[in-house]
């Protein structure tokens, strides 16, 4: 092995060093479904991370062996997510598997971003400890408070809502009865605002993306169902946060009379269903 392969630029560390410390710093006592008994380290497997990835053990045990290969943006974006990455360690998980830093996310859209104001950014922070935040047309992040930091920690760097839903198995872990409670919703949702908004590019990319990466999508897409928004809706949650613990929230979901492009989306724990 070249001593450079794997190298991180800048402080001489590897990638296989830091791909470990990373692993042993996240215990799966904070990942849903994973068992904790029987256990020799506090941390994740390469199993465990290979298994959460969607990937072979083979293939993620390659990158944190430092070997070059094709690695995907898609690949390492789930890797940064099981490891719970921030960005400054995505963009030196990208520098040192592939020699470049991460591209930029999907630029929201400019008439979005030009509502986005301190108003709307304090508005969502008042609504703590509810979960809160603000997309664009096509669900990508403007803002969002603490709250839906710490339940969504992805928010900080993949910041597409959708995109999260549909391209990363953890959402899978993560959102109860995925496909039925949430994933034809959500694309039911993108067909609305397509047939609503067919000249919009930022929807458009958003559906070519969505439906070449995820076979199930593809399938449910053909249902042709449409839905307008989910407010009122209950669904369920099984995060981190919560130490895996089910937990129920109520979406409320409105539009700022000002602009069409903005959607604003809160999550209310809802404790009379009580908790799994």
């Amino acid at each position: 092995m070249d001593p450079r392969e794997g190298q991180v630029e800048g402080d001489g560390e590897y990638l296989p060093e830091l791909l470990r410390s990373w692993r042993s710093r996240t215990s799966p006592r904070t990942v849903p479904g994973l068992k904790v008994s029987g256990r020799r380290s506090a941390g994740l497997t390469q199993s465990d991370v290979a298994r959460l990835a969607g990937v072979s053990e083979r293939w993620y045990g390659s990158l944190e062996r430092g070997k070059e290969a094709a690695y995907s943006a898609d690949f390492l974006d789930r890797i940064s997510s099981v490891l719970r990455l921030s960005p400054a360690e995505r963009r030196t998980l990208y520098v040192g598997a592939v020699g470049h830093p991460p591209a930029l996310a999907t630029a929201p859209e400019a008439d979005a971003m030009a509502e986005m104001d301190e108003a709307l950014q304090e508005f969502l922070d008042n609504q703590a400890p509810n979960p809160a935040c603000a997309t664009d047309l096509a669900w990508n992040m403007l803002g969002f408070n603490r709250p839906w930091l710490d339940w969504f920690p992805w928010a900080a760097y993949q910041a597409n809502q959708m995109r999260w839903t549909f391209r990363t198995p953890e959402a899978r872990e993560q959102l109860v009865n995925w496909e039925q409670d949430w994933a034809r919703s959500y694309l039911g949702q993108i067909r609305y605002e397509r047939a609503h908004h067919p000249t919009n590019k930022a929807l458009r990319d958003l559906e070519r993306d969505i439906l070449a990466g995820s076979p199930e999508a593809r399938e449910m897409w053909d249902r042709r169902e449409m839905v307008d928004h989910p407010d009122g809706d209950l669904r369920r949650l099984r995060l981190p946060y919560h130490q895996g613990r089910e937990v129920a929230v109520r979406i409320v979901a409105m539009q700022p009379v000002r602009s069409d492009h903005l959607r604003v989306i809160v999550l209310m724990e809802d404790h009379r269903t009580g908790s799994a």
